[in-house]
């Protein structure tokens, strides 16, 4: 088999496997491409992204372009000479980068395409109570991910999986699949199909309106809404005017009270009314506080029975 040469593009931590499995593979990652430094976390602190750090790590040449339609950095990629660009989890290249590599440019998406096409597949899987997802690998075309599939992997979501855990499952069974696609597309065993248009779903970009909790919803809802969002941006409500994060709970059969309405309390935890059933509030995060167990919070909290969340 020959190596391909092959330009690495992506930012956060769920790129990074793919590019350790490319680095242990027989290809040769030329260069890789992610965004500039910026201030990040809560001291913001001007840090490279997660790929970026694991280049450095290889020794690696890192591009960082502000903008990807700069003549520069469209001149940088088109000297590498690469055989395949690979994108995971970065952003939408335009025409004038995607005409440059031999093969094509391939992708990495954690869904089964065309099922939820955008920038949160994982999240909109849980929020609406999906039992499996999976990982495709297909070429990029100039609009987002619709290009030609080349390989699929199912993943089945389980019932304790948050967007946490869901993703870094995901992203080891991506980074196999990735290299596994790559082989076989040197070997000629990989035949792109196109994606099913009458089959197409969206998952957008999470916003603030999709994290706050409307309680009058059914307990399941908000117990997929909350595992969805965690462990960031985290779903929220509102106690006494204060933003209260929900990172963890449980379904409860309590029938009694209004949607909101804390319903009982116990050491660990306390129950809130939702527009069927209740849900078991296990982790949280009051604003301002760090995140913590409902019994460290309730150690702390003048909560009572009969309080309200959402107001």
């Amino acid at each position: 088999m020959n190596p391909l040469r092959i330009v690495f593009m992506g930012n956060p931590d769920f790129a990074v496997l793919s590019l350790n499995e490319l680095m242990s593979s027989k290809h040769e990652v030329v260069a890789v491409v992610t965004s500039p430094d910026k201030p990040r976390g809560r001291g913001k602190l001007v840090l490279p992204t997660a790929v970026a750090q694991r280049a450095s790590d290889y020794a690696l040449p890192v591009i960082q372009p502000a903008s990807l339609k700069n003549e520069s950095f469209v001149s940088q990629l088109r000297e590498l000479k690469a055989d395949l660009f690979v994108v995971v989890a970065f952003r939408l290249l335009p025409s004038t980068v995607l005409e440059i590599p031999k093969i094509g440019s391939m992708n990495l998406h954690p869904s089964l395409l065309p099922k939820y096409r955008g920038a949160a597949p994982l999240q909109w899987a849980l929020m609406n109570g999906d039992v499996k997802t999976g990982i495709t690998t297909f070429f990029i075309s100039p609009t987002m991910d619709t290009g030609d599939i080349l390989m699929t992997r199912p993943m089945i979501i389980f019932p304790e999986d948050d967007s946490g855990s869901l993703s870094r499952r995901a992203s080891q069974l991506g980074a196999h699949l990735l290299v596994w696609t790559i082989d076989n597309l040197v070997h000629g065993t990989a035949t792109p199909e196109p994606q099913d248009e009458s089959s197409v779903s969206h998952a957008p970009k999470i916003v603030s309106e999709d994290c706050k909790i409307d309680w009058t919803k059914p307990a399941v809802s908000v117990r997929n809404q909350v595992c969805a969002l965690s462990p960031t941006p985290g779903a929220y409500t509102f106690l006494a005017n204060r933003r209260l994060k929900i990172f963890k709970c449980a379904l409860s059969l309590a029938e009694k009270g209004n949607p909101g309405e804390v319903v009982s309390l116990d050491k660990s935890s306390f129950t809130v009314r939702c527009g069927s059933g209740s849900t078991v509030i296990q982790e949280l995060q009051p604003e301002g506080k760090r995140r913590m167990k409902g019994g460290e919070f309730l150690a702390g909290a003048r909560l009572k029975a009969g309080d309200y969340l959402g107001k």
